[in-house]
């Protein structure tokens, strides 16, 4: 992803500036952003009869009508909007197409256009003379972190699988060859796979930027910086090959929705027998539980509660970012299609929480967060997490303020949480 402070001598003065978004392709000239905040999207379709801007809960609440000028050039321009990343496509007549000027990104289960809407303070302008970096863009000077891609045979799944790997700065120096890293397994959203926290979220810049203290305004002063460790992001979905491993447990006593039971508890199973100790056994890690992490956004909020509250031999620190965390058991006479029930500390996850003197002793962090415009998830988050600290069980509370159920969120919450990690 290339970054606004390269796209300076492009401005144009004053309120009028508008150059091409960062995740804009090289050969196009749209969609752009506005230094005020503003983003215009274009696209040629001389034999469309009517089109439409549609995209993430952040940039279009609902479908946006755009206009054709003479050429067959269809336009629209948002008002400001919220900052950060967001998927979007056109409707054309009915069907819905990518921006043929704009990247893809995979999210909504297919590769799907995205725009990284900056804030104003980002683009260089007559207004704005030293344009201010954003965490999750390097920053000139520090030093950076790899992501490489590993592959590994699943004996669970009878398939070969991928996970993307973030090393922190200096794991590849001579220097560092006896050192041994924490590690953060970091899980994806539903509809996106592996690639989504280094594509969409800049997982490796705000990983740098965390552990090199440059934390933004999102931080107080005082803030710690993150000790450097190892994220390791897995494709979050899995099924157990035919015949093999499949969970004896009655339904009745699953700590899950049945409609998320199989899916969860074969990718527990991965992440527990197969990725963890082939992450020990390839990478300089310290394999115990007090240097192991685990956290997700949406779904992979979800799953980082099922698989590490059932785990706290293996993790003691655990994060969700706009997670739909809060389930409990089911009864026998429920089905798949009942509404989930409410959470309750005294059962949910086994009854995880049940002790908090226990629970508080093993898990040295339990964070979640959420954004301020994801509204039910939002007020979720308050009301379950009283109930956890009425029943005296440690919890920190985050909520991004004006940020919806996209990356920005994420992108946040990451940035909160890593510094926390591993610092006792």
């Amino acid at each position: 992803m290339r970054f606004y402070d390269e796209l300076i001598n492009e401005s144009l003065p004053g309120a009028a500036q508008a150059v091409p978004a960062t995740t804009t392709v090289p050969s196009a000239e749209y969609p752009r952003v506005y230094a005020d905040g503003r983003a215009i999207f274009r696209v040629h379709l001389p034999f469309a009869k009517a089109v439409q801007l549609e995209g993430g809960q952040g940039l279009c609440a609902a479908p946006i009508p755009m206009t054709r000028d003479a050429d067959g050039n269809w336009t629209v321009t948002l008002a400001p909007t919220v900052m950060g990343f967001h998927y979007y496509w056109f409707n054309v007549d009915g069907t819905k197409m990518n921006d043929p000027g704009s990247e893809t990104f995979f999210g909504y289960n297919k590769e799907t256009s995205g725009i990284e809407i900056p804030d104003p303070q980002q683009i260089s302008s007559d207004l704005v003379t030293a344009p201010v970096v954003p965490f999750y863009a390097p920053h000139k000077g520090s030093t950076q972190g790899q992501l490489g891609e590993h592959w590994y045979q699943s004996g669970v799944t009878g398939k070969w699988r991928r996970c993307v790997v973030y090393t922190p700065p200096g794991y590849h120096d001579a220097a560092n060859a006896g050192t041994r890293y924490p590690v953060l397994y970091l899980q994806h959203g539903a509809g996106e796979d592996e690639t989504g926290w280094s594509r969409q979220g800049g997982v490796n810049f705000i990983m740098d930027n965390a552990i090199h203290g440059n934390l933004s305004s999102f931080f107080a002063a005082s803030a710690p910086k993150a000790r450097p460790m190892i994220a390791v992001m897995d494709n979050g979905y899995a099924t157990y090959k035919d015949g093999t491993g499949a969970e004896s447990r009655d339904p009745s006593e699953s700590y899950l929705p049945s409609f998320f039971r199989n899916g969860v508890e074969a990718f527990g199973t991965v992440v527990v027998k197969e990725l963890i100790p082939m992450i020990d056994l390839s990478y300089r890690t310290i394999a115990d539980r007090d240097h192991r992490a685990m956290a997700g956004l949406s779904m992979g909020g979800m799953q980082t509660m099922a698989i590490a509250l059932t785990h706290l031999e293996m993790f003691s620190y655990i994060g969700t970012f706009s997670g739909a965390q809060f389930v409990r058991p089911r009864s026998s006479s429920q089905t798949a299609d009942s509404t989930t029930p409410s959470f309750d500390p005294r059962t949910s996850y086994g009854g995880v929480f049940a002790d908090a003197a226990d629970f508080n002793g093993k898990v040295r962090l339990l964070w979640m967060g959420a954004g301020t415009a994801e509204l039910s998830l939002s007020e979720s988050l308050r009301e379950n997490v009283e109930k956890l600290r009425a029943a005296n069980i440690e919890v920190v509370q985050f909520h991004s303020p004006g940020t919806a159920h996209e990356w920005q969120t994420w992108r946040i919450c990451l940035n909160k949480f890593a510094p926390l990690l591993f610092q006792a």
